[in-house]
Formats: structure tokens, sequence, C-alpha cells
């Protein structure tokens, strides 16, 4: 095995250990001394010295992780005021987003709280985002501006995306938010070459670009020409993903290939014309340097995307060895620089940009000798399209693994929708569009006649996506996986990759084990073994709990929800949650009471999940209305729960009985639906929702039949919702309370917080330990939460 794939190797899987265990610096770096030095002295005994180098990089990049986390007192102290505070520093980047919002990033030298500045141990990088406006603002202002700053954070939910270790890749240190470029003053400005003189030059083209064609159709051209795939609105791009198609509309090597080539083809017919040049030197071997400085202007004009940067390296790292004559194998050249990358800065591997760029080359290239010698001795006419198949096919199947993993995504019709959309955007607009981006500086007419004609062919590709996505079984699905299943599809997709490049008896070997593994991993995780568990997920300030039993029966009760539409927590954290946990399919979705931060994350789930039945204490026409809409599209039971108890005879564990409130109140909280589970006659839990003092006051004058152990205390710990009469007569053992980060409304109360301690009754909190889960033993209940991608007791 090669030194570089052995080293790869090592890297990936020391970086994928480290945030499960880190090795404390000291004895790391004195294990890595000890193994490399042991490398040296048996470095002839060629097995036993590719194990020491194996482990000795396995250390190292576990060490190299932990480097990017460091623990600043300062960032800690500042996220911890919750407040605004004035930031002063310089503008060092600026993107667009859709429906004109942005984000720049500012590398912040001073931060105030009114006028008492706040200690900094060094500059920090700020992302702040604006909801409207970043024209007036580029690379090197000096800006100033009042925002609350926050830590990047998890909310603590199984397969959620980590968003603080993106952030982190980003070289980010904080956010912060403002309305618009008006609540931002600008102090001065520095000469910041090249930066400043890009982002004024891509404004330019952009205002252009938009002034010429309808919205939607300039938003696409920018995303091919500019590298803005940022600002493409989000229903095109599910369409775009539902094809299978998104990725030519992000910048990656395909564009710089397709740019490579047509510079290379231009520069051909002038070399081919001066004898000269011929009889110094092949044109193979010069050309190919002449075209880095175009590629590199390119690189920089769209952003310096993952992608293109890999892209450009291969291509560098290409044309200096055909100058040289020096000949070394594309995927050792490819692992090289992914190794390179990942030294640099190992949180590259969680990047979804680097996944899909490195992996979609490697498959390529693994399967280069399908497409290379498919039809060799055909026509141009039956060569071509077999050769961009095998091409798109291999692309498709190295990333698909990843694709499910970071987007959730299938889409079968992309190898179809591919084969018709790629020559007509890489042969066709993105010449058309670059052309465009050549004549703007120079002779503006062209230049918009060309950005036009870009425009209408990728509107007539959306008219083909949206053709695609629409096809029966083909178009894309949202498939949600636990970890093992990730495993499963990876391992079965491996010997399809590597097909090509096996001899028949390796086949033969390896493939069998493949599949096996495929069958056994898709099995995981266990079905549950506890009769009864309660999964509380952290979803800011909001509430959404999942009630299971070992007979496989599932009950959601509410969805959590935000007062943005820009985060669909049933999206981005619920749907997740239950393919890490094994839940395919729901009982019963229960609504509690019809608030945006209990209803809101349903609709998702409602469209995406099999459920058998909802249950709701308000009448159907008087439910909102995207719940409306999402219950008769997926044609799902509908039972309205009656005043007083009603039990659910469908469940089998124990005995289920949901309450509704007989009085009638104007405050929707006191008629929040409350939930009951008497398994063991001292092991109840009690899901009370919003429940105010009369609605709290109500509930206990019905009656419960058994004590409870485990309450869901009302209305988010509110301190109106007489949470110490619940207290004094049900005496839980724990308490449950879902609550958002630093939140607006100082949940939970002081009051209740102080009178349980009294009571010395533990209270987990959401926003404290993220998820939580009870599960119910012989011993009774068993509280853990969700740390390191795994349910684990907390601490006391």
């Amino acid at each position: 095995m090669q030194p570089v794939l052995i080293v790869l190797s090592a890297t990936v899987i020391g970086l994928f250990l480290a945030p499960i265990y880190l090795f404390s610096a000291f004895s790391g770096c004195l294990l890595a001394t000890f193994l490399g030095s042991c490398f040296f002295l048996l470095r002839k005994h060629s097995r036993i010295a590719a194990v020491l180098l194996f482990f000795c990089f396995l250390v190292l990049s576990n060490l190299h992780y932990s480097l990017f986390f460091p623990i600043r007192q300062d960032i800690i102290d500042i996220d911890s005021l919750a407040r605004k505070v004035k930031i002063t520093g310089e503008l060092t980047d600026v993107r667009h987003l859709t429906e004109g919002r942005s984000w720049v990033e500012v590398l912040v030298d001073s931060v105030a709280l009114k006028t008492q500045l706040l200690p900094l141990e060094s500059s920090l990088r700020v992302r702040l985002y604006l909801e409207e406006g970043t024209d007036q603002l580029f690379p090197g202002d000096i800006i100033s501006c009042r925002s609350r700053m926050r830590k990047p954070r998890l909310f603590g939910t199984p397969g959620e995306f980590n968003w603080p270790r993106y952030m982190t890749s980003q070289h980010v240190d904080m956010t912060a938010w403002v309305k618009n470029v008006e609540k931002i003053e600008v102090l001065g400005r520095i000469n910041r070459f090249p930066d400043r003189v890009m982002a004024q030059w891509r404004s330019q083209v952009a205002a252009t670009i938009q002034g010429l064609m309808p919205e939607d159709r300039a938003y696409l051209v920018r995303a091919l020409v500019l590298g803005e795939g940022r600002v493409i609105p989000d229903g095109i791009r599910r369409t775009l993903a539902s094809s299978g198609i998104s990725h030519l509309f992000a910048i990656s090597g395909l564009h710089l290939g397709m740019i490579a080539l047509l510079g290379y083809r231009f520069l051909l017919s002038i070399y081919r014309r001066c004898p000269r040049l011929l009889q110094w030197k092949p044109p193979q071997r010069v050309l190919p340097l002449l075209l880095l400085p175009l590629l590199l202007v390119y690189l920089l004009l769209t952003g310096d995307a993952v992608s293109t940067r890999r892209a450009f390296s291969l291509a560098a790292l290409g044309a200096f060895f055909l100058c040289w004559r020096y000949h070394v194998r594309p995927l050792m050249l490819l692992a090289s620089l992914a190794l390179l990358s990942l030294l640099v800065n190992p949180l590259l591997l969680w990047q979804a940009g680097w996944q899909l760029s490195f992996a979609g080359a490697a498959g390529i290239l693994l399967w280069q000798p399908l497409w290379q010698n498919t039809g060799h001795h055909r026509s141009s006419f039956y060569r071509y399209p077999m050769q961009l198949f095998f091409v798109t096919s291999a692309a498709m199947l190295a990333t698909l693994p990843l694709v499910l993993l970071d987007f959730h995504l299938f889409a079968p019709v992309g190898v179809l929708a591919n084969l018709i959309c790629v020559p007509l955007i890489t042969l066709f607009a993105l010449p058309v569009g670059f052309l465009g981006l050549l004549f703007h500086s120079v002779y503006s007419f062209p230049a918009e006649i060309l950005f036009q004609l870009c425009g209408a062919t990728l509107d007539f590709v959306l008219s083909l996506a949206q053709w695609f996505s629409t096809l029966p079984a083909l178009g894309g699905s949202y498939v949600f996986l636990s970890s093992s299943q990730y495993m499963a599809v990876a391992i079965f997709v491996l010997p399809l990759l590597l097909l090509p490049q096996l001899t028949r008896t390796t086949i033969q070997r390896i493939i069998p084990i493949c599949f096996l593994l495929t069958i056994l991993l898709w099995q995981f995780p266990l079905p549950q073994t506890a009769p009864l568990s309660l999964t509380m997920f952290s979803v800011g300030q909001g509430e959404s709990m999942l009630l299971k039993n070992n007979d496989g029966q599932a009950v959601l009760i509410d969805g959590g929800g935000f007062y943005s539409d820009r985060f669909d927590v049933g999206e981005r954290l619920l749907a997740p949650a239950f393919g890490a946990l094994g839940v395919s399919e729901l009982s019963a979705v229960m609504l509690t009471h019809d608030d945006l931060d209990h209803r809101k994350g349903l609709i998702f789930i409602l469209n995406h999940f099999p459920v058998r039945e909802f249950w709701s204490g308000i009448p159907f026409e008087f439910l909102h209305h995207s719940l409306q809409k999402a219950l008769i599209n997926n044609n799902i039971n509908i039972r309205i729960i009656p005043a007083g108890w009603s039990q659910v005879a469908s469940w089998s564990v124990g005995t289920l009985d949901v309450y509704k409130s007989r009085i009638v109140d104007s405050n929707k909280n006191n008629s929040s639906l409350v939930l009951h589970v008497n398994i063991h006659n001292h092991d109840d839990l009690l899901l009370t929702g919003d429940l105010e003092r009369d609605g709290v006051l109500t509930l206990l004058d019905e009656g419960i039949s058994n004590p409870v152990s485990l309450l869901k205390v009302p209305h988010h710990g509110s301190k109106f919702s007489a949470t110490d009469h619940l207290i004094d007569q049900l005496m839980p053992k724990f308490c449950f309370v879902s609550v958002g980060y630093q939140n607006r409304y100082h949940l939970p109360a002081s009051e209740v917080v102080n009178y349980l301690q009294d009571k010395n009754i533990p209270l987990y909190r959401t926003d404290v330990s993220g998820s939580l889960q009870a599960l119910l033993s012989e011993n009774g209940w068993q509280v853990k939460h969700w740390r390191q991608g795994f349910f684990v007791d907390i601490a006391p």
C-alpha cells in the first residue's frame, strides 16, 4: 500500500475518532514521538513500518483536531452577556444570500458594552448577517455596529448538522445580526487587494445580470458564472436537487475544467501557427502553465470554493508535472491533495463541499478504464454520450453515501438528467457566460447579449429539472437513515466503485463480504429493549417529544418551531433525529395546542414520514391551514380528543390516556392536551403541554390515578403555571423542561427552579443538557442526554 494512502487513511480515522475521544496533549505527543522513532528504526520491515506510520499519523491528526477548538474566555464572557454590544473591525468578505439577505465577515478588534471596552485575547472573526442590502460594503471597509454576539452552538439533537464545527472550519469565532446596512457605520477604508477589487467587479457584474432578465433567471446566471449559488431561491434549489443537477450550479472542478479546455483549444490554435514555438517545446508542456493565471482569476472571482480550489491545485500540479515530464498516477495525486488539505485544515473533512469534491473525482478516476475505453472504435455520436454516462454514474455513485448523509436526498433521475443537462451547461451556458465576463469590462453590449443567452439556456434547464423531478419513483425524495445504515450504503457502493480496478478473484472475495456487511449494518439499530422511553428533543424555545415502547409504537408529541421561516425544525432537527434513532414511521402525532412553537415543525414530519393518526383537541376546521393541507395531502386519520380523560386502546405497553380540559378559555394554553402513561403503577409520566394556572388546577381537580415519577413541567417552566401545585400533589422524582438557550422569556422561571431545588427534585433542561432521554428499567427511570453522538448518563 502506498505511504500516501496509509497516511491519508490514518488521518481520516484519527479525525473521525477525535470528537469521541481526544488524546491529552502530553500523552499524544509522547505516543506519536515513540511511534515515529520506531518507524525510522524499523522502516526496512515494510509491514511493521506501515502499521507504525498509520498509528503515528492517527495520533497526530487526533491532536491536530483539538488545536482548532481553543477555549477562549473572552468569547465565553461576551456570549454570556446576551446583550447588544458595539463591535468595530475590518470587513474581510461579503457574500449574498437569498431574498436580498447577505453576510459579511468582520475581523473585530474592539468590543464595547455601552462605554466600557471588553478585553479581547486577540481579534475575533465575526460573521455578521444582514437582512437587507450590502451593495455599499466591500472588503477593506472599517465598520462599526451594535449587535448581540453569539458563539455558534449545537442544539444537541441526534443527527444534527454540526454548525459550530462548520463555522470553526471557516475560522469564524462568533456570529451577529443586524437588520440592514443602515445600521452599519463605515469609519474608513484600507486597501485590500485583490479582495476589494474582485468584490467590486463581482458586484458590478451581478447588478448587470440582475437588470437584464427576470429575477429567478438572473439568480441562476449569477450562480453559474459568479459562483453565487446562495442567491438561488429555496424553491428553485429544491427543484434542482430533486432532479440531481444542483451540482451544476455550484462552481466546481467541472466548470474549471471546461474553462481550461476551452482556453487550451484557443491557445493551441495559436500555438500551432507558430513553427518556432512547435520546435521549441510541444504545446501540451507549455499551454497548461499559461492557463494557470486565467484559472486563478476565475477561482478568486467565484469565491474560492473548496471544490474549485481542489480542481485548481490539480491543474497546477498537473501543469508542472507535464512541463517536467514527471509521471504520477492521477489517484495518487488526488490522495496527496486530500492529505495536504487535511493537514492544513483538518475540519475540511466534515465539509460537504470537500467530501463531494474529492469523492466525485475519485469515483471518476476509479471508473477511468470504463469511460476511457468505451466506444473506442465507435463514432463520436455514440462514444461521447456513453462516456458522459459512465462519468456521471461514477460521480453519482461515489457521492451517494455523502449526499444521503449531508442532504438526506436520493434522486435516481439524476443520471438521466445529467446526460441532458451537463452538455447544455458545460458546452454552451458556461462558455457563453464566461465570455460575457470577459467582455463585461471591455464592451458591455456583447456581454449583455451573452448573459441573456446564458440565462435563456439555464431557464430551459430549469424547465427540464422541473419535469425530471416529477417523474414517478425517480424524482428526489428525502431519506433519513441511522449511522449504521449510512455505513451500509457506503460499504455497498465501495466494491461497485472498485470493480474496474479489481481482478476476477478479488471480486469474488470482496463482493460477498460487502454484501453481508451491508445486510448486517442495515438491520441496526437493534430494537428497543426498554419497555418505555421518552425523548425530549432540544429544539430551542419550543417543545417536541417522542414516546416509544418496545413493541415499535412511537408517538410524537408536538414538533417545535421558530418564528423565522429559514430554519425548519422538522427538517433540520426532528427528521435527522428520527433517522439516528431508527424511527421510520409514527403510530401517532399529537398536537397539544396550536401554537407556532409546538406546531410548525410537524409539517415536514407529516409530509415525509408515514403517520397513522393525528391527535388534536381542536376540530380540523380550526387548525392552522398548513396543518390542514399536510393532513389532507397525506390522507392521515384525524382523532379529535373530547373533553376529559380518553384512553388510547391501541397502545400496547401499560395504559396511555389523553386529557383535554373541560373549561372554555380564550387562552389556548389552558386547552393543551395532557398525556399520561401508567406502566408500573409507580413509574407514571405526565406531559402537561403549555397549561397555565387555571388549566393546571382543573387537571388536578379531575384527578390523576397514580403518583407520577416523570413530570414535564407546564409551559416551559413559567411561573404562571402553578407548577408548585403539581409538585405538591404528584411529588415526581424528576422533571423535564424544554427551553431555548438564553431565551428572551428567561424560562424556566427562577421561582420554579428554586422551588424544585427546595424540594430536592432534579430538573433536566434542554438548554443545558441538549436532548434528554428517559428510559424505563426495573429500577425505574434512567435519564440520559445527547453528547458526542450518544445518549449518555448525566453527570451529577
